[in-house]
């Protein structure tokens, strides 16, 4: 993917910590005013992702959901059939797609408020937790 000079003017503009990868830009909280004014001054159309501090830029349209519809196209799997786990604003069209959804401990309010189920772990704890109770019950025990 070709950012047509999105990093250089970033780095011109003394962004900090700025990470570029084929697919996407990213930074950190308290960037997100400036890489947001460089993405309107170049006139590009890309969006502005946020991650729990994480400030990321991507190709308009292009977030964890599309790449996980991609992923189960490929597959020729059903999104009902997918159990997902996240704890940030990225998080919210990922989940919406899964056939059930979880949020760590940790994860922000406004995700929690909004999936299937909440971990008693954060972090990796969480994910650990998830993956027990998927070996140990298939998640009947949530009616799944």
């Amino acid at each position: 993917m070709n950012f047509s000079g999105c990093p250089k003017n970033l780095r011109e503009r003394q962004v900090n910590s700025l990470s570029v990868g084929r697919v996407i830009v990213a930074t950190w909280h308290p960037q997100e005013t400036i890489v947001l004014e460089t993405i309107c001054q170049m006139g590009l159309e890309l969006q502005v992702i946020l991650n729990k501090g994480a400030v990321m830029v991507l190709p308009s349209g292009i977030n964890k959901a599309t790449g996980l519809a991609a992923a189960l196209d490929e597959m020729q799997l059903s999104p009902e059939n997918v159990v997902g786990i996240g704890d940030a604003e990225n998080d919210h069209d990922f989940l919406n797609i899964c056939g059930y959804s979880v949020a760590v401990a940790n994860a922000l309010p406004t995700l929690k408020e909004r999936v299937d189920f909440v971990t008693n772990g954060s972090r990796g704890n969480g994910v650990i937790e998830l993956i027990e109770k998927l070996i140990t019950s298939d998640l009947a025990e949530f009616g799944h």
